[in-house]
């Protein structure tokens, strides 16, 4: 069985634009976050998946190992955590 190690997660406000992943960052302005504890990286994205649809709004979710040493496979399992993304519109008229 994986040993349990504690995770902080912060969420970001995102969206799509053209096909991409817009993800805007404010210095000094609090963002949703929770400190959990996950036994392996599947239990890991799980509860993160769970606190990111609970939040409802287009995020990026990051994630702090706050262990000495990060698990296998850490980066791989939390690298493109988004959720909740909608396109947004360019508020660009185009002349045709």
């Amino acid at each position: 069985m994986a040993k349990s190690i504690n995770y902080k997660i912060t969420l970001y406000p995102a969206h799509r634009e053209r096909g991409f992943v817009v993800t805007k960052f404010e210095m000094l302005r609090k963002y949703p976050e929770q400190e959990l504890t996950a036994a392996g990286m599947p239990d890991l994205v799980d509860q993160v998946t769970h606190f990111a649809m609970e939040h409802g709004e287009g995020c990026s979710a990051s994630v702090r190992c706050l262990a000495p040493r990060k698990p296998p496979g850490f980066k791989k399992a939390t690298e493109n955590l988004y959720f909740n993304l909608v396109e947004k519109p360019l508020g660009i008229a185009s002349a045709a």
